[in-house]
């Protein structure tokens, strides 16, 4: 092997083992960092209950559920409508009035399932005292559901 040869090989040695080297003590250095603690899974408008008391979280899950159960038709029906819109722009000739009545169906149906659950809402913020509800306004501000940001001020 000639010199030039060797001294490529060397460099070449050398590099490599600077790469490994750097690995071990980053994958060292990663392993002794503290790992955050894990952020509770978002629940959606149930997560606007998180700062409240145990029992009425789950009061308020409940509510929610039901609302949900009870708008499970209306909430079949802007599934159902949105098949159908799928299908209607898939075909050769739009038919917009086809469209437009299907888009109007499916609205209609998403609102009445909001309205429902919005009023499960708003019935369980009557029953809660004035500090449980400020509460709850915070959870449903802080996200922006049901209530604006600016609610909290």
């Amino acid at each position: 092997m000639s010199g030039h040869t060797m001294k490529i090989a060397l460099a070449l040695s050398l590099a490599l083992n600077v790469f490994i080297l750097g690995a071990a003590v980053g994958a060292w250095i990663w392993r002794l960092a503290p790992m955050p603690a894990a952020q509770p899974a978002d629940q959606g408008l149930a997560s606007a209950a998180q700062a409240m008391a145990p029992d009425q979280r789950q009061a308020f899950r409940q509510a929610l559920a039901k609302a949900r159960s009870d708008a499970q038709p209306d909430s079949q029906a802007a599934r159902d409508a949105r098949d159908k819109l799928a299908r209607l722009l898939k075909e050769a000739d739009l038919d917009r009035d086809a469209i437009d009545a299907t888009l109007e169906t499916t609205r209609a149906a998403d609102i009445r399932v909001r309205a429902r659950v919005e009023a499960a809402v708003m019935d369980f913020a009557e029953g809660l005292d004035s500090q449980s509800r400020a509460l709850l306004i915070d959870g449903l501000s802080s996200r922006g559901q049901i209530l604006p940001h600016s609610a909290k001020k």
